[in-house]
């Protein structure tokens, strides 16, 4: 818990420093959760810095991780080492406060871990208390709760790591991409119009999995069997890691979209590649001419709803509190206008917009983790926050929905969307105007 008044003051701060994350987000790095986890087991651990309050610290940190508070830090800076120093707080506010005052301070080499705590947690990752072994190096532990180095055969070692990174990240780098590619993942391209494919890339668009009707064309399918056939014919397999690029200067988010599906009809391991074809071919993947066929797989479709919303369940719970409804398209189309099919203009009652384009550069990379939250911050949102994305088909907002899920945050895609919204009654469904 956090202690009497630290919300007040962890507001203020977030005010104080919210200039200078931009500029630290220029330079900032992380550290993913299985390299920390590898060098901690190894013996070769960084020094690692929990800057929680003292009362999370003892329910459970980070094998060998120091505590000091964020807000103490700036008092303490001769108690650290002249060695890389990893930081992490419970879900990244804390740690990216942390890691200017370091900066500040002249502390060059500092890494942010990936997913902080709250990841670390839901990976059940060894935890230590004091006094106490930490948890998943204990030799009682069952073998399930055992740590990855007490796996003995190395091949089943490496997948295990493998299949539990990927459980919790939806977006990877080119570098990592062709590292899956080159272990045998699936390669799905999104983009339609295109002469040069990726070796071994397989051609796969969202309307494939969606009905053709014009309201509902966002929507999934509900068919279970159409969508496990489709899905086994462009070779995804149960266990076997999908790939999915696009090209995100000049599209839609289709990459996005398809990893939301995949991962909303039961596949856990499904990746978009951050910077898309470009990034890919800039790595060192193959090119070929024309579209690949693939061999059949044997993934069957297993819904979950964690990351999906249907329109009355949006609609019963617009204005509860701590709930945040982003629409993902043009400020135009916000303020009414229908370029894209939809019956009515405007946008959902309350929403924000935030256009998914500007939570990538010019070449279509993502922004900086930190600039992120900083964008989503001054827009009131935290990663306490339950957050619904839409679009005009739950295209765009599949895709933010994918990036805001890498980060942590809590959030459903309305596929539906705004074909589906405005072709409802206007006195049961309304829509503001700008």
């Amino acid at each position: 818990m956090y202690r009497q008044g630290s919300n007040l003051v962890l507001v203020a701060c977030l005010c104080l420093h919210l200039a200078a994350c931009g500029a630290m987000a220029e330079t900032s790095a992380q550290i993913s959760q299985q390299a920390l986890v590898t060098q901690i087991e190894s013996g070769a651990a960084p020094f690692i810095l929990d800057v929680r309050t003292a009362e999370e610290y003892a329910a459970g940190h980070i094998p060998g991780a120091i505590n000091i508070h964020f807000q103490e830090l700036g008092d303490r800076l001769d108690e650290l080492p002249d060695e890389p120093i990893v930081v992490y707080c419970e879900r990244g506010v804390r740690a990216n406060i942390a890691e200017q005052t370091l900066r500040e301070a002249g502390v060059d080499s500092v890494l942010h871990l990936e997913g902080d705590m709250s990841l670390w947690r839901k990976n059940n990752l060894p935890l230590e208390r004091e006094g106490v072994l930490p948890e998943s190096l204990s030799e009682s532990s069952p073998e399930s709760e055992r740590p990855l180095s007490s796996v003995t055969d190395s091949a089943e070692l490496a997948a295990a790591q493998a299949a539990k990174s990927l459980e919790q990240r939806w977006i990877v780098s080119a570098t990592e991409a062709k590292q899956l590619i080159d272990q045998g993942a699936t390669l799905l391209d999104t983009r339609k119009l295109a002469l040069t494919r990726l070796q071994n890339a397989v051609y796969a668009d969202w309307k494939q999995f969606s009905p053709g009707d014009a309201v509902l064309a966002g929507k999934l399918l509900d068919q279970d069997a159409a969508l496990t056939q489709r899905l086994q014919s462009l070779g995804i397999s149960q266990h076997t890691p999908v790939v999915v690029f696009a090209d995100p200067p000049g599209g839609w988010g289709e990459d996005g979209r398809i990893v939301w599906m995949l991962r909303t009809l039961g596949h856990s391991q499904v990746v978009l590649v951050d910077g898309g074809f470009k990034a890919l071919v800039d790595a060192g993947v193959p090119v070929r001419q024309g579209n690949g066929a693939a061999e059949p797989g044997d993934f069957v479709v297993e819904r979950n709803t964690t990351w999906e919303i249907q329109r009355d369940q949006l609609k019963a719970q617009l204005g509860e509190k701590n709930f945040v409804v982003i629409d993902t398209r043009e400020a135009r189309e916000y303020a009414g206008k229908t370029p894209y099919g939809e019956q009515r203009g405007g946008h959902v009652p309350g929403a924000i917009n935030l256009y998914f384009k500007e939570f990538m550069g010019q070449d279509g990379r993502l922004l900086p983790a930190n600039e992120i939250r900083s964008k989503l911050l001054t827009a009131g949102i935290t990663p306490e926050t339950q957050v619904v994305v839409y679009c005009t088909g739950g295209i765009r907002s599949g895709w933010l929905a994918a990036v805001l899920v890498s980060l942590g945050y809590s959030v459903k895609n309305y596929a539906g969307s705004m074909w589906e919204w405005s072709a409802a009654p206007a006195k049961d469904y309304p829509l503001e105007m700008l």
